[in-house]
């Protein structure tokens, strides 16, 4: 067939623009469109279009003989030029089953729909040269149809028209209705390659194949935009929305900060004033002093927590994970709410569940802060009366959707902490948004309780900064519970054994009326070599240790809750030591402070104490030691030793600050104690006193940081490069630059301690007696 009249002209014009058109679109799905499978499936049949279209102007060229024509080239550039028209068609199907998220075909089956015709197709389409199947190259380099011409042609369209089939299958046989721009784009864009794929025939003569494949190109690209710019538009419509509510809660809350913040304020005004009016009455200025240091330390709290959620904002928070004991951080964190909880009357229970790795590695500080954070809202929001309780569960990392795998230096375990209350509870509406910043239910007018709304987003970030989530339950008037789930690195090392020689076999009954209590107490005591039982009342423990000694198997052990509904634990004690005799170990559990029930509980019988929540540590060593296994000399000397005051009389500090109020106070404070201070307006001041000094003349440097002419860093570093031992006089940072890099600044600076402004008066005693050997 001879070359119509302008035909190399119009062809080669009109690839070259299809060319420019697809690079656009590829240019434009780089720069816009999002990166995922789709997306790229879609950048993959721009790449082989281009290259198709390219491929075809070489066909053209070589028709026209502009490039050599010959069998060879004319093989050639066929079979690359079908072979792309192909795998175009085949990442159709691809693009459409992914874009569809098609249910009906697993991937096993996928890939037999399309991968096993298209390398078929490809076979026979490489073997054309000799077999001739597809088509053929006569000695005049014309191209003559195969045999198999047809089923080329057929399974190039297989493909479109597969992913039609599967798109009507989802809408009209599963009845999953998509947007209408969808499914247009499911039908419309496989419809060209179906419709202009029979033509591909006559592909180097007219080009109705190459309009077929832009247009479906720009429908696509189109529907896209369109549904890019309303994805936008509705992030945008959300920002705005945020801002603006995020605009109010802050509004809200500087109203809110004005009146609290104004609150402690006036009272320090004012009782400072009547302080000053009646000098000589020394019991009402000592009443005015207290409320002037109360207001002042709830006052500090509240520019706390402020200063504490922006850190946290900017990202300037880091975790100090360090080796420490569940059991300490929970009977630590009970010494310090159990005076707020007594003080409402309220009742407070503790306990562990399953924790058979107590020893773990985690910032101890933070975790404080968020056990603190979570029980001081739990006794603020619960009334005289109320229950309050703390449950720290080991769960199984079956618990968890994706268990992480452990390495054989590195173990970890997964732990539930549940703070529930029976106060007050919240609205639904605010549990919703219980732990946004800025935002809390009620202004302290209302509920007459102060505090800046920052707590429980501050509980938030530091829960999801260790990697773990934080969760809320509440109904109003039935109470709240908080749910904590955090993994924490545990602590290497053999294990020690918990069996008890003396006690291998022995009967034990553990009576509280906790069932997870009771559960977990049993399996550490049978870890320990024990037969134990339980049971959840006091009348029934009696009644059973009768029963247990009739039938010549008495209990070995008593384990007893203080806190019973029928009786309490110190009665329960005393009719089973009546019943059982004196030779038997009576325990005692409690979460209060047992020092206060020690008298009663000791003449009633108990022999000894084990404070919840209970670890297999504590109570293996509190079992040793009531069966006369362990001895108390060294635990005594301890405690006495720390009851003991200390002496600082004859020491000298060299108080550093160019505040002069500051220094007054501190001035008062250590001399209160025996100290002989001298003073330094700055760091040079500082040095020079040093220098001049004997070696020894300072028993320590109390030292600011932020000062005129030499900051306290500077002066640090020159005091060290002193020759001599002046060099080593103990410095401690005394400041108010009070986050975690300014300690670490510190210490790199050559420090050897940090304390936080306003002054804590036993944090500065402890330090300088910790440093001086006092």
């Amino acid at each position: 067939m001879p070359v119509p009249q302008n035909y190399a002209f119009h062809n080669i014009w009109f690839e070259a623009f299809c060319i420019a058109v697809a690079s656009i679109l590829l240019y434009k799905q780089f720069s816009v469109f999002h990166e995922d499978k789709v997306q790229r499936t879609f950048t993959k049949i721009l790449f082989i279009q281009i290259a198709y279209f390219a491929s075809f102007i070489v066909r053209v060229l070589i028709d026209v003989a502009v490039l050599p024509k010959t069998q060879i080239s004319v093989y050639a550039v066929n079979i690359i030029n079908f072979g792309l028209f192909a795998t175009c068609s085949w990442f159709v199907f691809s693009y459409l089953e992914l874009y569809q998220n098609a249910k009906g075909f697993s991937a096993a089956r996928t890939r037999a729909l399309y991968a096993i015709p298209y390398l078929c197709n490809v076979a026979i389409l490489l073997s054309s040269p000799w077999t001739h199947a597809y088509f053929g190259v006569d000695e005049n380099a014309n191209v003559l149809s195969g045999s198999l011409w047809k089923l080329m042609v057929t399974i190039n369209c297989s493909y479109p028209l597969a992913a039609i089939l599967l798109s009507l299958f989802a809408r009209f046989v599963r009845h999953e209705n998509a947007d209408s721009g969808d499914f247009k784009l499911s039908v419309v864009f496989p419809l060209f390659f179906a419709v202009f794929g029979p033509v591909s025939a006559l592909q180097w003569r007219i080009p109705i194949l190459p309009t077929g494949l832009m247009l479906a190109d720009l429908f696509v690209y189109i529907h896209y935009t369109d549904i890019l710019t309303r994805e936008r538009n509705s992030a945008l419509a959300r920002s705005l929305d945020e801002a603006e509510r995020a605009n109010k809660a802050k509004s809200a809350f500087l109203s809110n900060m004005s009146h609290d913040i104004r609150t402690p304020m006036n009272a320090i005004v004012g009782f400072t004033n009547l302080a000053l009016k009646n000098p000589a009455d020394a019991e009402k200025t000592t009443e005015y002093l207290e409320k002037i240091k109360a207001s002042s330390d709830h006052l500090l709290s509240l520019i706390n927590d402020v200063l504490e959620m922006s850190r946290i904002e900017s990202g300037k928070i880091e975790l100090d994970e360090t080796p420490c004991s569940l059991s300490e951080i929970l009977h630590d964190l009970n010494t310090i709410i159990i005076g707020q909880v007594t003080g409402k009357q309220q009742e407070l229970f503790m306990d562990a569940v399953n924790v058979t790795d107590e020893n773990i590695i985690c910032d101890k500080l933070r975790l404080n802060q968020i056990l603190l954070n979570l029980l001081s809202n739990a006794t603020k929001y619960t009334p005289s009366g109320g229950k309050i309780s703390v449950r720290v569960v080991q769960m199984p990392e079956s618990s968890v959707a994706q268990p992480v795998e452990t390495t054989k230096n590195q173990r970890s375990a997964i732990y539930q902490i549940r703070v529930k209350d029976n106060g007050i509870g919240m609205s639904p509406e605010f549990a919703a948004r219980v732990f946004e910043a800025f935002e809390r239910e009620k202004t302290s007018t209302v509920s007459g309780i102060q505090g800046t709304g920052l707590g429980m987003a501050i509980t938030k970030r530091l829960v999801e900064l260790m990697g773990g989530t934080i969760s809320v339950q509440t109904e109003e008037g039935k109470g709240t519970e908080f749910i904590v789930t955090v993994r924490f690195k545990t602590q290497e090392g053999k294990a020690k054994s918990l069996r008890i020689a003396e006690l291998t076999d022995m009967h034990a009954l553990v009576v509280d009326d906790d069932f997870d209590t009771c559960d977990s107490t049993t399996r550490m005591l049978s870890e320990m070599g024990l037969r134990p039982e339980w049971t959840l009342s006091g009348k029934e423990a009696v009644l059973r240790a009768k029963q247990a000694a009739e039938r010549g198997d008495a209990f070995h052990v008593f384990i007893i809750d203080w806190r019973l509904p029928d009786l309490n634990g110190i009665e329960v004690a005393r009719q089973i030591r009546n019943a059982v005799g004196n030779d038997t170990p009576i325990l005692l559990m409690t979460a209060y402070d047992w020092p206060a029930i020690k008298g009663e509980a000791v003449a009633a019988g108990v022999n000894g104490f084990c404070n919840k929540p209970i670890f297999p540590p504590e109570l293996h060593n509190t079992l040793v030691s009531v069966i006369g296994t362990a001895s108390k000399e060294s635990a005594e000397s301890a405690a006495a030793e720390s009851a003991g005051g200390r002496d600082f009389s004859g020491m000298r500090l060299l108080l550093v600050d160019d505040m002069d109020v500051n220094r007054e106070i501190a001035l008062m404070l250590l001399e209160m104690h025996g100290f002989e201070v001298e003073q330094a307006v700055d760091g040079k001041e500082a040095v020079e006193k040093v220098r001049s000094a004997d070696a020894g003349y300072y028993d320590a440097v109390l030292m600011d940081v932020q000062m005129p002419v030499m900051n306290g860093y500077e002066a640090t570093r020159a005091i060290r490069a002193l020759e001599s031992d002046r060099a080593k006089v103990p410095i401690v940072a005394m400041t108010a630059n009070a986050f975690d890099e300014d300690k670490k600044a510190a210490l790199e600076s050559g420090m050897n301690a940090h304390v936080a402004k306003p002054i804590d008066e036993e944090q500065v005693l402890s330090v300088i007696a910790e440093l001086t050997g006092r």
